[in-house]
């Protein structure tokens, strides 16, 4: 039962922690692409791209996080399947490079929401069950 009771505080613990480096790291990106725009002689559409693109990298990578911790903390099937999906979708917007890989991306995307659908029906339907 002790054990336990350490896995369950650890847990929480590297939760808050992932939460609260998430969170920096992600302030700090935005500082940085902020003061990138601020301190540019000149607005290109070269340099749009860019930002953007460094904008969506850090964007997803803060949500990555998020659900690293709530998977810490909930121990659900569904929190995994939806962290695998985030971080497909961060793949196939940032480092996708030929249109197989776009496409293998995109169909295990679409297996992992049906999968996560069907978790999500059956889980339902155990709980009307019980009451």
């Amino acid at each position: 039962m002790e054990l336990k009771k350490l896995m369950n505080f650890a847990e929480k613990f590297f939760s808050v922690l992932i939460i609260i480096v998430t969170c920096i790291l992600f302030s700090i990106s935005i500082y940085t692409l902020l003061s990138s725009i601020v301190l540019a002689d000149a607005i290109t559409n070269d340099l749009l791209f860019q930002l953007t693109n460094q904008f969506l990298q850090s964007a997803l990578l803060f949500i990555i996080g998020l659900e690293i911790a709530l998977t810490l903390v909930k121990h659900s099937f569904v929190n995994v399947i939806e962290l695998l999906i985030f971080a497909m979708v961060r793949k196939i917007l940032l480092e996708s490079e030929s249109s197989l890989d776009v496409v293998l991306v995109v169909l295990s995307i679409i297996a992992l929401i049906l999968v996560r659908n069907y978790i999500k029906k059956e889980t339902l339907e155990s709980l009307l069950r019980e009451n």
